[in-house]
């Protein structure tokens, strides 16, 4: 059957939400008037993030949002269930909605069609306050934590920290295999609609050749004994330590707080960016917080690990259980960015209603 207006505007919002190298590791399901979020396991089971790890979480609730707010733009009601079948199950949420018939002229929210990432340089000038003040309150109400760090000195220490992370990735081979599978470099790739197009990584010169140099583990294992991932790390932290801003996102280090932690940082990410920031996710301490917590650090780097851990701690004011779910670069453009695409429709979406 055709969908509405309305229900085609709702999935290009849901497909526009942001994910880990844009792996889209989420599928979602309609049987009227219920949508089904959940883990599409046999399309990305075997390459990326698995269904209870924190990258997966934050993308189901950036795309959760993405959803609430389309509904909430047309006026149609949306009752939430988040692990309707249990949190060992691969299904997020159901949204039920409530009078989505009635919509006969529906728009793309101006939020959800404004975010974007762009990893070019940005230009010196600070983050208004009070847009620092507004997402910094964004998380409250589901116990996530939004910091806005304007600081030198503080984003400094922070880029430190991304840096020493970043040395860990790229001496880990599952990680490194991983980014090998993401990459992205002809248009041929580019054209199946998931991972990342090497021109949207804002390289320099010569960048893409030596991407895919160094994308090889093998060769990266060599590279790495005369120093190259220190290079590489150096490389991946500096527009952080150059950054007129950062924000970071925190919560608890559950399946419902990377739920809610998901919301919140594509909230605030769709907030900046309709106001004219530019935004550059960096998940790399993230990363590598969640695998010193599940023994996955090599055993050589686990040391660095740890210390990186306790650093963040007072950077990021965890406190209890929480830990850093995502950090973003923010500050006004310089140039626009070349915008990811996305999968068909039909690979991630499942029309079940006979309706």
């Amino acid at each position: 059957m055709s969908l509405s207006p309305f229900l085609n505007n709702l999935l290009t919002s849901y497909q526009a939400a942001p994910s880990a190298d844009n792996s889209q590791p989420c599928c979602l399901s309609w049987e009227s008037p219920v949508l089904i979020l959940g883990y599409d396991e046999e399309r990305v089971g075997s390459y990326t993030f698995p269904y209870d790890s924190q990258a997966t979480l934050l993308a189901a609730g950036a795309a959760l949002e993405n959803i609430l707010r389309c509904c909430e733009d047309a006026g149609v009601g949306a009752e939430v269930t988040l692990f309707p079948e249990g949190e060992g199950s691969n299904v997020y949420a159901k949204i039920s909605l409530e009078g989505f018939e009635a919509v006969t002229n529906s728009v793309l929210p101006d939020s959800v069609a404004a975010r974007h990432t762009n990893r070019h340089p940005y230009k010196k000038g600070a983050v208004p306050k009070r847009l620092a003040d507004k997402v910094e309150n964004f998380g409250s109400e589901v116990g996530v934590n939004v910091k806005v760090v304007s600081r030198k000195a503080d984003i400094a220490l922070i880029a430190k920290q991304v840096q020493v992370a970043s040395e860990i990735r790229f001496q880990t081979q599952e990680v490194h295999e991983w980014l090998e599978k993401s990459l992205r470099f002809t248009a041929q790739e580019v054209e199946r609609g998931d991972g990342l197009d090497v021109e949207t990584l804002a390289l320099p010169p010569g960048g893409g050749a030596f991407l895919r140099l160094v994308s090889c583990w093998s060769r990266m294992k060599k590279l790495n004994r005369i120093g190259a991932y220190k290079l590489l790390a150096a490389i991946d932290s500096a527009p952080v330590r150059n950054a007129p801003a950062l924000l970071a996102i925190s919560a608890s280090d559950s399946m419902l707080g990377g739920l809610n932690a998901g919301r919140v940082m594509c909230r605030a990410w769709s907030y900046l960016n309709a106001e004219g920031l530019a935004c550059h996710p960096y998940y790399v301490i993230s990363d590598q917080l969640e695998r010193l917590k599940q023994d996955r650090v090599p055993e050589v780097l686990t040391g660095q690990a740890k210390d990186m851990q306790k650093n963040c701690q007072p950077l990021f004011d965890l406190k209890g259980e929480q830990t850093l779910m995502m950090l973003l670069r923010v500050g006004y453009p310089k140039k626009k960015a070349l915008r990811s695409r996305r999968l068909s429709l039909e690979k991630v979406f499942k029309n079940l209603s006979d309706n």
